[in-house]
C-alpha cells in the first residue's frame, strides 16, 4: 500500500512541474509588459491594466505554490493514516511524515512568498517609480 501512495505522489509532481514552469514563464511575461511599459512611458491606463496582470499573475503564483506544498502534506497524513492503521511504513516514510504531515496549508512556504512578493515588485514598480534615466 505504500507504494501505492508514493506512486500517486510522483504522479502528482508532474503537474506541480508544469505549474511552476507556468509560474516562471508568467513572472518572464509580467515583468515583459512592464519593462515594454517603462520603455514607451505607456499611458496611465495601460499601466493599470498591467498592475492588474500582475496582480492576477501574483495570486495564480500564490494558488500554485500553495497547491505544491499541500501535495506533499495530503500524501503525508495519508501516510500517517496508513501507519495507524497498523501497516508497517519504511524508515523513508516516516521520516516523509515527520517533516509534511499536519494541516493544509493556505499560504505557500517562505520561499514561495518570497517569489510572489518579489515578482510582483519587479513588475509592478519600475512602471510607476521612476528612476534615473543617464
Amino acid at each position: 500500500m505504500e507504494l501505492e501512495l508514493w506512486n500517486l505522489f510522483q504522479s502528482a509532481r508532474g503537474p506541480n512541474a508544469t505549474l511552476i514552469l507556468a509560474v516562471v514563464i508568467g513572472i518572464w511575461i509580467t515583468a515583459r509588459f512592464a519593462s515594454v511599459a517603462r520603455e514607451n512611458n505607456a499611458p496611465i491606463l495601460m499601466k493599470a491594466i498591467i498592475s492588474v496582470f500582475a496582480l492576477a499573475m501574483a495570486a495564480f503564483n500564490w494558488f500554485v505554490f500553495t497547491l505544491s506544498m499541500n501535495n506533499l502534506i495530503i500524501t503525508a497524513n495519508v501516510m500517517q493514516g496508513l501507519k495507524e492503521s497498523g501497516e508497517t511504513v519504511s524508515p523513508v516514510a516516516e521520516a516523509f511524515i515527520a517533516q509534511n504531515a499536519g494541516e493544509l496549508a493556505t499560504t505557500p512556504n517562505m520561499v514561495g512568498i518570497a517569489i510572489v512578493v518579489s515578482a510582483l515588485l519587479i513588475a509592478i514598480l519600475p512602471m510607476w517609480l521612476k528612476g534615473d534615466e543617464s
